[in-house]
């Protein structure tokens, strides 16, 4: 999405869309990657090996601006229309120019016509709508759109993700960062750095003098053995000691850069702190340890990728803290399982090899790139000098990170999964360590699961997947039979339930109680029993497995002006502790005390007695 990969998306969309008002909706620009690799392939023989990945890139894109062009069209006709509509109520533009002899660009008067950079770019970032299209469309229609109204609400924009991003922490640093002398690390060597001296303490925001036991700050330190947050990699946490290590005067919970060069630790003061004092910064190497395993694994991972996937993987982001790894990077489609297999395999390979680590520090940055071959990510901005991290000859990158001395301290990589980012970015996380050790052992339950089971143990997590989901069809097969049962089982032994019905000022009351059958069939056999008696009222009662109460009242339609089903339910569910209603005709509750679900069908007759006096 920049540089010269904007570039290249702008004139392949423009392409796509050519093709489009030539009538052609279906991708077809992949297609002619094979004409362009016939006719270049003396030139540039790589063609022959890529022009497979090329055209399936280009696919990818033109799938995806469908996509894009199928929504953000829309939106953008329907704006075309609004400012064409406000142009034409104008009655004083209506009167002096003729629509169709307009010739928008440069035309001060037709500000009614032109789009505004605004709408555009509200297209632009809500649908992805490109600002080519736009123009070309909107010329097509005889309009124009606002450029340096677009330019500008895009820099506006652009300047609020700054700034709640990388450069705004740096802006809205606290000014008390910006006077003060770049932080000296001595972490790459040492987990514990002395005499290091509190350069200034920051709390709320604003510079103090001191810190009281129980403050939590911000301290800045002359030189300190903490990592802070940069290059995907999280800070370090650990603890400030007095200089003689015999007490612990805070707890670090984190390291940042509110300003380029400048450490910032994060603390909750145990002890009184001063500007001034020296300290010990001690880190919690277990914590640092687990990150480094990671970022090294990040590393083995980059470099597999690009060897399964092809050398077009480039980074886009990661995170490396404690507990795991994510890494960003650019790829067209969603990853094959079997690729995702193999680029497990190759990075676990490379730990079983226990390779050695090796850092280069303040090498030339011409010598890092072009000698030592060491991927750079392009559009990062590097000084003359860089830091180079070498594993054999399986990964060479430029690094600001810590890492393991050799690749078998990572103990084993698991990926975790793989997603989408963003199109033409995919994501993978991983694990290393007592972490994959964790997820190996949640994996072998799984497999001892599946073999309790009988399932075979080729691929027990699919296997059990498939055993489970043949079990529930079973049951819910099981609990099919078992209610066609309980319903023929209660219309068996209520075939003669008419004779138990009582009479009630003139009007027969069938009070019945039937468990264990749910509403839907408590309904038909209200029906049913309904049929029976010919005339009258139905009441049924049921109680759940889960103790909750069901009531149903049915009156037969020649009796709804004397009785309705709705009033006697109500009056019922309020002894179970519940309400309900519905029709003259049929009406049903629930209720909570199943215990007196007895009590409440044995008082239907006083309540009918009562609703007909």
């Amino acid at each position: 999405n920049e540089g010269r990969g904007y570039v290249l998306r702008k004139i392949l969309r423009r392409g796509i869309r050519h093709g489009r008002l030539l009538g052609q909706e279906q991708p077809f620009m992949h297609q002619m990657v094979y004409a362009v690799r016939d006719e270049m392939q003396t030139a540039y023989p790589e063609l022959k090996d890529s022009a497979d990945r090329i055209a399936k890139v280009i696919l990818a894109e033109e799938e995806q601006f469908a996509r894009v062009m199928e929504i953000g069209s829309r939106q953008f006709d329907a704006l075309i229309e609004r400012h064409r509509k406000k142009y034409i109520d104008s009655t004083e533009l209506a009167e002096d120019l003729q629509l169709a002899e307009i010739a928008p660009a440069g035309r001060s008067d037709l500000s009614l016509l032109t789009i505004s950079g605004t709408d555009a770019f509200h297209l632009y970032e809500t649908y992805g709508l490109p600002l080519d299209y736009m123009v070309d469309a909107a010329r097509d229609a005889g309009t124009a759109i606002n450029i340096p109204d677009f330019e500008a609400a895009k820099e506006e924009e652009q300047a609020r993700a700054r700034a709640s991003w990388k450069g705004g922490s740096q802006k809205s640093a606290s000014p008390v960062y910006r006077d003060l002398p770049k932080t000296s690390f001595d972490g790459y060597k040492h987990l514990a750095v002395a005499d290091a001296k509190i350069l200034a303490l920051v709390k709320d925001g604003i510079g103090v003098q001191s810190l009281a036991p129980g403050d939590a700050g911000e301290i800045v330190l002359d030189r300190t053995s903490f990592y802070a947050d940069s290059g995907g990699q999280v800070g370090d946490v650990g603890w400030l000691y007095d200089n003689n290590h015999n007490a612990i005067l805070a707890d670090i919970s984190g390291c940042t850069k509110p300003v380029q060069g400048v450490f910032a630790h994060r603390a909750i003061a145990r002890a009184a702190l001063h500007v001034g004092d020296l300290v010990e910064t001690v880190v919690n190497g277990e914590v640092r340890n687990a990150t480094m395993r990671n970022h090294t694994g990040t590393h083995l991972l980059h470099s597999a990728l690009r060897q399964v996937l092809g050398t077009h993987v480039k980074q886009a982001g990661s995170l490396n803290d404690p507990s795991r790894l994510r890494f960003d990077f650019s790829h067209y489609a969603a990853i094959a399982d079997e690729d995702l297999q193999d680029v497990e395999d190759l990075a676990n390979r490379e730990i079983l090899a226990n390779t050695q680590v090796v850092t280069l520090e303040d090498v030339p940055i011409d010598v890092a790139v072009n000698e030592l071959h060491a991927m750079a990510l392009f559009g990062e901005k590097y000084g003359d000098k860089v830091r180079v991290v070498k594993i054999g000859d399986f990964s060479t990158e430029l690094c600001g990170g810590t890492h393991t001395a050799a690749t078998g301290e990572i103990g084993l990589l698991k990926l975790l999964g793989e997603s989408s980012v963003s199109s033409g970015v995919r994501r993978v996380e991983a694990i290393t360590g007592a972490g994959s050790l964790a997820e190996f052992r949640r994996d072998f339950a799984v497999a001892k699961l599946a073999a309790q089971l009988g399932s075979p143990e080729s691929d027990p997590a699919a296997a059990l997947s498939h055993k489970l989901s043949t079990q529930d069809e079973e049951i819910k097969r099981l609990r099919r039979e078992l209610d066609q049962m309980r319903m023929k089982s209660a219309t068996s032994s209520m075939a003669n339930a008419a004779d138990a019905a009582v009479e009630v000022n003139g009007i027969k009351l069938l009070v019945q109680r039937v468990d264990a059958l749910d509403r839907t069939q408590i309904r038909e056999l209200v029906d049913n029993l309904r049929n029976q008696i010919g005339s009258g009222v139905v009441v049924l009662g049921s109680k759940s497995e889960d103790n909750k109460v069901a009531l149903i009242v049915g009156v037969t339609k020649d009796l709804t002006t004397r009785v309705q089903a709705g009033k006697l339910v109500g009056l019922l569910a309020a002894k179970v502790g519940g309400k309900g209603g519905g029709r003259p005709d049929l009406a049903e509750a629930g209720g909570t005390d199943a215990a007196q679900l007895d009590s409440a069908l044995a008082s239907a007759k006083d309540l009918l007695a009562s609703l007909l006096a």
